[in-house]
């Protein structure tokens, strides 16, 4: 199993977890459910000229992985952003959503059949957020199936 095959199946997870949550959008008068990509999101446009609204959004990358002798470890980053222009309680849209995840995760921690989500898991909420969006991240390790080694040692 490579790391895009498990970034795509906790994607497929991550939806599943999000799709019922209508959150305020940063084009005036649309709710929508977060939309929920591995990578990076498309290029930034003009409210005016965004076809499905930036916001909210849920964003899963890869940071880094570890290969020893117990197993394959990846690092991953799921990155959360929402928009509100309450400048007191904006802050608990994101950390809402995180929490669910979170909660998600601990009590089922194996996606995509192959893989599976140890501890520690770390959620961050920055101090500075650039108003009126705002976001958070959870950072988890993700037990990945490893290569074996094929043939003998000579």
């Amino acid at each position: 199993m490579t790391p895009i095959i498990m970034l795509d199946r906790l994607v497929e997870h991550l939806q599943a977890i999000t799709e019922n949550f209508e959150m305020q959008s940063n084009v005036t008068g649309i709710t929508k459910a977060p939309q929920v990509i591995a990578g990076y999101l498309p290029e930034k446009k003009p409210v005016q000229k965004q076809d499905v609204p930036d916001f909210p959004y849920v964003i899963v990358r890869y940071l880094q992985e570890e290969d020893d002798n117990d197993g394959a470890t990846a690092s991953v980053k799921i990155i959360v952003g929402t928009y509100s222009q309450d400048a007191q309680d904006g802050w608990r849209d994101p950390l809402n959503i995180l929490t669910r995840i979170k909660q998600d995760l601990l009590a089922r921690p194996v996606f995509g059949e192959s893989f599976r989500v140890e501890k520690p898991i770390k959620t961050e909420l920055p101090e500075e957020q650039p108003f009126p969006e705002w976001w958070g991240a959870i950072t988890l390790q993700v037990i990945m199936p490893q290569m074996e080694e094929e043939g003998g040692f000579l």
